[in-house]
């Protein structure tokens, strides 16, 4: 596309087999994957429901490549093509397109240098912009530039996990905990507030399309202020 090709990040970060590295590139969150004499470049962030991609265990699947799956709902993602896999009825492999955005690279004089797919990130609105409802947002080309300009959740390493991921938290289990402060998680995020927090697990844990709660920036109307501010109360004594 004329794009032109960037430094991401030097070869000797990716000296090893399957090194992994997440980077930035004007703005864009990627993750770099080395695997034999190839770099792999996509978006970060799962296009999904916000994963952390960084750590997906990597197969070759016949036909398609090196594939990455996502550690929340397993789904899987060509490494080449940003398309996801998945079996029909009979068993056959098929695929979906336009799911997560992947980049050319290549390497010249130890550096990886990529060429971003989509560009870096669009420059801010002016001053007083009013912003856009969520309905009045365009529909990304990709399905992973929704999440590709905000910086992915931290990601476990696979020996914490035991392999295979299963040590790292399921979207469903990280809003669990991120909504819960008894289970260790912090207090709301605001984006959060109001929006049907069961609801949203539920439809994430079934594999639904959503958006992550990081991935939210909506203001906390006035009246969760108030009750935010008379939950940090104390009680007062009995008989006051």
């Amino acid at each position: 596309d004329g794009a032109p090709f960037e430094f991401a990040a030097r070869l000797d970060q990716l000296s090893r087999d399957d090194a992994r590295l997440q980077v930035e590139v004007r703005g864009r969150h990627l993750m770099l994957l080395r695997r034999g004499d190839e770099v792999f470049a996509m978006d970060a962030t799962c296009y999904h429901m916000g994963a952390p991609l960084l750590h997906g265990d990597v197969e070759d699947v016949p036909g398609h490549g090196a594939c990455i799956t996502c550690p929340w709902h397993h789904y899987q993602i060509s490494m080449t093509t940003g398309e996801r896999l998945y079996q029909d009825m009979t068993m056959k492999t098929c695929t979906l397109p336009k799911k997560q955005r992947v980049h050319e690279t290549k390497t010249d004089a130890g550096a990886v240098l990529v060429r971003l797919s989509g560009g870096g990130k669009p420059p801010s609105p002016p001053p007083g912009t009013p912003r856009p409802k969520p309905h009045e947002l365009p529909k990304p080309d990709w399905e992973s530039d929704r999440y590709a300009f905000k910086a992915p959740p931290p990601s476990q390493g696979r020996q914490a996990s035991g392999g295979r991921g299963r040590g790292v938290p399921r979207s469903g289990h990280a809003l669990r905990a991120f909504a819960n402060p008894a289970a260790g998680g912090t207090r709301l995020h605001p984006g959060l507030r109001g929006q049907g927090v069961g609801e949203m697990v539920a439809h994430s844990m079934r594999g639904g399309d959503g958006k992550a709660p990081w991935a939210m920036r909506a203001p906390i109307p006035p009246r969760v202020r108030e009750n935010v501010a008379e939950e940090a109360l104390p009680s007062p004594p009995r008989g006051a």
